[in-house]
């Protein structure tokens, strides 16, 4: 098991960006939900953040690309952009979720067989196809931090049960190096509110 969770942890982000992506996407607990929300000023008021938005906010730390660099298309995210699939975890039931196969940082995308038309199918679960529905990221020790549109704002939840009640499973990437942008884009980065 030591060799097994060593050669993980040597596909991962460095410890110190892990923790500067968790601690970024902290900033933003309360935050309200907002589908597509990205914090920006609309008139009198400041727009929400959604899951993907959570995501891109949290990674916008760790790059010299700005967030509008990333595909908002999980199966664009998953080719290297937001790093690769994880063994074991491409994807997997919600109940058979193996926590030490995780690390902080990594990219979650939670699946179900219900067709989305804007994308093609990220995976096959039990010999079905699945496709993405929402996207978090993992902050160690059971949780994960997400724009929830169930809780209406940004949250950190435990992920098992979590996922357990909402989704039929999980498809997980993990980046070596930090986002990969296919054009690196220059502009003002998301603010907290």
């Amino acid at each position: 098991m030591l060799a097994l969770t060593f050669a993980l942890a040597m596909t991962a982000l460095p410890p110190d960006a892990q923790s500067q992506m968790v601690t970024e996407a902290r900033k933003i607990l309360g935050v309200p939900y907002e589908l597509g929300g990205r914090m920006r000023k609309k008139g009198e008021r400041t727009e929400g953040v959604d899951c993907q938005g959570l995501v891109f906010f949290a990674l916008q730390s760790i790059s010299k690309c700005g967030w509008k660099s990333w595909s908002v298309m999980p199966t664009t995210s998953v080719k290297g952009e937001l790093g690769l699939p994880v063994d074991g975890l491409n994807p997997v039931k919600s109940a058979d979720i193996d926590l030490t196969l995780l690390v902080p940082g990594d990219i979650l995308w939670f699946v179900d067989p219900i067709q989305n038309p804007a994308e093609p199918s990220i995976a096959k679960l039990d010999g079905v196809d699945v496709w993405v529905w929402h996207a978090a990221m993992y902050s160690g020790h059971g949780k994960f931090i997400v724009g929830d549109h169930f809780a209406g704002k940004v949250v950190e939840e435990e992920l098992i049960p979590y996922a357990k009640l909402h989704f039929t499973g999980l498809f997980v990437s993990r980046m070596k190096d930090g986002p990969a942008a296919s054009t690196c884009k220059q502009h003002r980065p998301m603010n907290k509110p």
